[in-house]
């Protein structure tokens, strides 16, 4: 349930050698392990550029495993999972924003919407899990339910993060996850709606 697999902090943050070893062990092919090794061996590193240029290879080798429309498409992410009932500071202050405020900033867009989010736990978050699964799944629905959106699974956060830069918009959700894609797609000049809280 507990994954290290923090791409957005990795990037955005910086991880300590130790949680980046994790992440080389436990996910080798990764964008995030591509990452980590260009950073330690490159002389001219750029966190931007790095990213952006592993990011658009991934989606090169990976293009049958995007919606066909995603070009066309509006694409939304929700952070769930510890963040929608945690207690710790740091979930509170990433709480999904409520669906009628989304649906607001979409008034008037016509896109075929899709959704990516699935719930996730690292090790600093509570362990009220099963409350939080509950009401994670819950938003998620209402979030579908609302934008009469789709929700894209792909089980994978490299395919998801790829899928975002994608699409035609992308709508920021909460975390470090959400801020890396808005940045790789600002380097890229496409279309982001940014949510401030």
């Amino acid at each position: 349930m507990i994954s290290v697999y923090r791409l957005g902090d990795l990037v955005l943050l910086d991880l300590n050698k130790k949680e980046e070893d994790e992440i080389l062990e436990d996910f080798p092919n990764s964008i995030a392990s591509k990452y980590i090794l260009e950073k330690r061996t490159s002389s001219n590193f750029n966190r931007v550029n790095t990213i952006t240029d592993l990011v658009l290879k991934h989606i090169e080798n990976n293009i049958d495993a995007f919606p066909n429309d995603i070009s066309d498409s509006t694409l939304i992410h929700v952070r769930i999972g510890d963040v929608v009932a945690g207690n710790e500071w740091h979930e509170k202050i990433k709480r999904p924003l409520p669906v009628e405020r989304i649906k607001s900033i979409l008034y008037g867009n016509n896109d075929k919407k899709y959704v990516i989010g699935k719930s996730f736990f690292a090790k600093t978050s509570s362990r009220n899990y099963d409350e939080c699964l509950k009401m994670s799944n819950e938003y998620l629905q209402n979030v579908l339910n609302e934008l009469e959106a789709t929700h894209f699974d792909s089980g994978n956060a490299d395919i998801d993060l790829c899928c975002a830069i994608k699409a035609k918009v992308f709508v920021q959700g909460q975390g470090y996850f959400s801020k890396l894609i808005v940045e790789i797609r600002n380097k890229l000049h496409l279309k982001n709606i940014e949510i401030p809280k």
